[in-house]
């Protein structure tokens, strides 16, 4: 019977897995690639190859700009409809409200002006559609107050009361090809056809006068960078780069030279549904730490991302989620706009919901800029940075690849922060754009309001579970019995290992923990209960300089002191 007998002892190398953070899903609309299909990407991946055009991709290439060295996103496609907008309507008078509804398949800067005053059904109203220089026909208000806005697909429908005379309703309507400005006199027209696939700012300059096949022209997808001279093909069809746009420019009238044409292209967006249901076979494979969907949102969409959050925090995964705010519609100034945020906040709060309302000009690596929200370089900065730190950290250089409004101001800034929007501003004395507080929905009774907290938190809680499971099924041992709740020791010294791995993180990740089992605790019945308290690294929001003046040698001076 004497022998050797070899065992392995596991579980005492000191690793400490169950972090994911420096990972996420990505998911949007693109012109090619798998609906539903997880795309793991790097810096070097052909994206165009991949997923062809679209938010997608143009989100992808903010991402992987301030995503350090070595992000890991996730792409995944989704189903996405029509881009168009229709914006909330501008009342102007003393009579009922109007809301307009429907779906932009026409551009039009709508205007509807009551002409003859009464209840619905006996009132009168002309519609104008570029924004009173033309008027349509004097005609009843219906007595379901709806009012058809031309053939732009829109809706303008007036709540029942008393209407006044000379009260007007004004909203913009914008097809997914907007409306053609010219810039120049004479020429052709010309008209966009086709299904936009990505976002665009369409300039077409004429170069040179002549018929087709003669007159030459530049294009600019970015309403900046140019592309090289080209003859105007003798058909008149000009492919508007992969924006899925072709240009026509009509035949008979010869081009001039110096005239320019413009027109916004908008982008396809995914409903929250087509979101989800991307996402499910993604989420069920891939652990990450956030989930970042492209495309503007509303708190309809962040619930249902709330929800999802919920959902992955019971199945032992902390997960938040990256949405953006929309942009703002054609007939919104930025007060507006910024109005229109914090009402839209007021309807919801989550904490593991973040919202980005950062917008503004952004030049990706390709040389192109563009005016989009900047949740995606966000993501990247989250990506390249560790748990604790802030986003807004003024050491770690500013958002060099964009630039906001030149009418946001500061008071816009502080009032959808405040509201609970991440946000981006200006320090007086710096030429960046910098992040503001990385804010989440959550109330301003929560402990997790910030982003950097939620990571830490979550990571914490992840590698403590995966040291916890160590101890499933051990013997807890003998609490009353010196040195015999070996168990427990065991359960807790392996959750203090897990965050030891934080604290001694360089740079440090928490500032320390304190792990407590409760004394007298019914483990039979109702299993261990620990108690972790994480002891978080404060960040500064805020410094006040005090300034004083001294003459030297006087009894103030604090060196004669």
């Amino acid at each position: 019977m004497g022998d050797v007998l070899e065992y392995i002892v596991d579980g005492t190398s000191g690793l400490a897995p169950g972090g994911v953070e420096g990972s996420c899903i990505v998911a949007g609309v693109c012109s090619t690639g798998t609906v539903g299909k997880g795309y793991l990407l790097g810096k070097s991946s052909d994206l165009d190859g991949l997923l062809g055009t679209g938010p997608l991709v143009d989100r992808l290439r903010d991402l992987f700009a301030t995503g350090g060295q070595a992000p890991i996103a996730i792409a995944v496609p989704v189903t996405g409809s029509a881009g168009g907008q229709i914006a909330e309507v501008e009342h102007t008078g003393d009579g009922p409200e109007g809301a307009a509804t429907g779906v932009a398949v026409g551009n039009a800067d709508a205007v509807v002006e009551i002409v003859e005053g009464g209840a619905l059904g006996t009132a009168t109203a002309k519609v104008s559609e570029d924004g009173g220089t033309t008027w349509g026909d004097t005609e009843a208000v219906a007595v379901n107050g709806q009012i058809s806005i031309g053939t732009t697909g829109a809706t303008l429908t007036l709540a029942a009361g008393t209407h006044e005379v000379g009260d007007t309703y004004e909203f913009s309507v914008r097809a997914p090809i907007g409306p053609v400005t010219k810039t120049g006199s004479g020429g052709p027209d010309v008209t966009l056809t086709g299904t936009v696939k990505a976002a665009a700012d369409l300039v077409l300059k004429i170069m040179s006068a002549g018929a087709l096949n003669v007159a030459t022209y530049q294009l600019s997808l970015d309403g900046d960078s140019f592309g090289p001279t080209k003859t105007v093909p003798l058909n008149g069809q000009i492919v508007a780069g992969d924006t899925g746009v072709t240009i026509t420019v009509a035949s008979g009238v010869d081009l001039v030279a110096g005239v320019i044409y413009e027109c916004r292209l908008l982008p396809p967006v995914p409903s929250i549904t087509s979101v989800m249901t991307a996402l499910e076979q993604p989420l069920s494979l891939f652990d990450v730490e956030f989930v970042y969907v492209v495309g503007p949102s509303d708190s309809v969409d962040w619930a249902a991302m709330g929800a999802k959050a919920d959902t992955l925090w019971n199945a032992h995964r902390p997960t938040f989620f990256l949405a953006e705010a929309r942009l703002p519609y054609a007939s919104e100034d930025l007060n507006e706009w910024t109005a229109a945020m914090v009402v839209e906040k007021q309807g919801y709060a989550h904490r593991f919901v973040s919202v980005c309302c950062a917008f503004g000009e952004v030049t990706d690596t390709l040389g192109y800029t563009q005016f989009r929200n900047w949740a995606g370089l966000m993501a990247g900065k989250i990506l390249s940075i560790p748990v604790m730190r802030a986003t807004g950290r003024v050491r770690d250089s500013g958002i060099s690849q964009g630039s906001l409004p030149d009418d946001f101001t500061e008071g816009m800034q502080k009032t959808l922060e405040t509201a609970g929007y991440a946000t981006a501003k200006y320090y007086a004395g710096l030429s960046s754009a910098y992040w503001g507080d990385a804010k989440t929905l959550a109330d301003v009774t929560s402990d997790y309001q910030y982003i950097e907290v939620l990571r830490t938190v979550f990571k914490a809680v992840r590698k403590a579970r995966i040291a916890a499971l160590k101890s499933m099924y051990d013997e807890a041992g003998d609490p009353l019995a010196e040195g015999g709740a070996s168990g427990l020791n065991y359960l807790k010294a392996n959750i203090e290992m897990a965050l030891n791995t934080m604290k001694a993180a360089i740079p440090h990740e928490l500032a320390d923990y304190v792990i407590t089992i409760p004394d007298g605790q019914d483990i039979v019945n109702n299993g261990v209960a620990v108690e972790m308290q994480l002891i978080g690294i404060p960040i500064i929001r805020q410094i006040k300089l005090y300034a004083s003046y001294i003459y030297a040698g006087s009894g103030f001076d604090p060196r004669l002191q």
